[in-house]
């Protein structure tokens, strides 16, 4: 098998975390904060490690850290804590189904609206774009880290200086960038930033985290037990504990940590390096083939990330991935939760077929995929 779907889930995951799991699911399967028994203790430090491997990638605070079941969850619990009414969002064009859905919902309830900022491949212009549609009711500007279906950086840094300059806050998706690309609170002027666990941090699905600058307060999304303050019918008032009501996901937050280990020990340069290296081959060979529609910038070392989309001949998107799947070769085809990137690159009418290389695959992986392709 050549796995070519690394955006939606990393695969093969590391030896470190393959190797850990039964010691990992027979040490610390216990319920953290509800017992003060020595396991649980000792469950309860391994989770606090993780929020300190978590806080020291992304330069927030570990108390600030609280850990979600995905992404999704983390946007919801941004997004609709901060939300208060007629207040108004701005996002990018290439926002997934995590932002849009959240905010389509606030409108459609008459809390709050959103704009949509225009893409242009002129970063001062795209940059400007967010600018004239700030307005006094601008609550946040809410933008991915990179495209999940073309692989474009986003001006991260530049729109999170905006953001200071005009008193709002930066909600960064950080889930196609988190683990390949540095990403830091301070220099890049993040309040809250979102994140998956089960992508390029390589823990397992079901993982996922929102980090919370100082001073931000978080309506909650869902109330409940907590550990803490259980004479109390309020839910707490400070973080982490806020935002996780109920029994933490323990075993896949250790996972998920020994995922953030890897990357130290390997290095985000090295790692980007590699996955840029072999998206650039991919790139430079589907180019040249008249039945190859590419629809992803070629890809350049520090505005792009490891995907492209494109389609073959005439096929629909999901024809030639289910045929690529034949043969061995995992992708992705149609929409990859995101209509607005679509509708941005004019590609709605049959989606793409999305390839993002990872870590772990090989340049000869690359020239099978492409050998395969000419014979489809």
């Amino acid at each position: 098998m050549i796995y070519f779907d690394n955006s939606a889930a990393s695969y093969p995951k590391p030896d470190m975390i393959i190797d850990n799991v039964k010691r990992i699911f027979k040490n610390y399967s216990f319920n953290i904060g509800r017992g003060g028994y020595l396991p649980s203790l000792k469950t309860a430090e391994k989770v606090y490690e993780v929020r300190e491997l978590v806080a020291e990638m992304f330069g927030f605070k570990s108390e600030n850290i609280a850990f979600t079941k995905n992404c999704t969850e983390a946007l919801n619990c941004a997004i609709k804590g901060i939300a208060e009414k007629g207040d108004n969002f701005i996002i990018s064009p290439f926002e997934h189904n995590s932002v849009i859905r959240p905010l389509n919902k606030l409108k459609c309830e008459g809390i709050a609206d959103y704009s949509v900022a225009a893409y242009s491949k002129n970063k001062t212009e795209f940059i400007s774009n967010f600018k004239v549609l700030i307005k006094s009711n601008t609550k946040a500007i809410i933008c991915t880290h990179t495209s999940n279906v073309f692989g474009i950086k986003t001006p991260v840094k530049e729109l999170g200086k905006l953001c200071k300059e005009k008193g709002i806050y930066f909600i960064l998706d950080a889930s196609q960038g988190a683990g390949i690309c540095d990403i830091n609170k301070k220099r890049d002027n993040i309040n809250i930033l979102c994140s998956s666990g089960q992508k390029s941090l390589y823990g397992p699905n079901g993982t996922g985290f929102i980090a919370v600058s100082d001073g931000i307060k978080l309506n909650t999304l869902t109330e409940g037990g907590t550990g803490s303050n259980s004479l109390d019918i309020k839910q707490p008032d400070f973080m982490p504990d806020r935002l996780e009501s109920g029994t933490l996901n323990s075993f896949g937050i250790i996972l998920l940590g020994c995922g953030i280990k890897f990357i130290n020990k390997h290095g985000i340069d090295a790692i980007y390096e590699h996955e840029m290296h072999l998206i650039k081959r991919l790139y430079s060979m589907l180019y040249d083939n008249k039945d190859v529609s590419l629809y992803t910038p070629y890809p350049e070392s520090g505005n792009s990330m490891p995907i492209l989309s494109l389609n073959y001949k005439d096929y629909s998107s999901e024809k030639t991935a289910s045929v690529l799947t034949e043969y061995g070769i995992c992708t992705r085809g149609g929409y990859h939760c995101s209509p607005l990137a679509h509708r941005t690159m004019n590609t709605l009418e049959k989606g793409t077929v999305r390839i993002s290389p990872g870590y772990f695959n090989s340049l000869r992986e690359c020239e099978q995929f492409y050998k395969v392709l000419k014979k489809i």
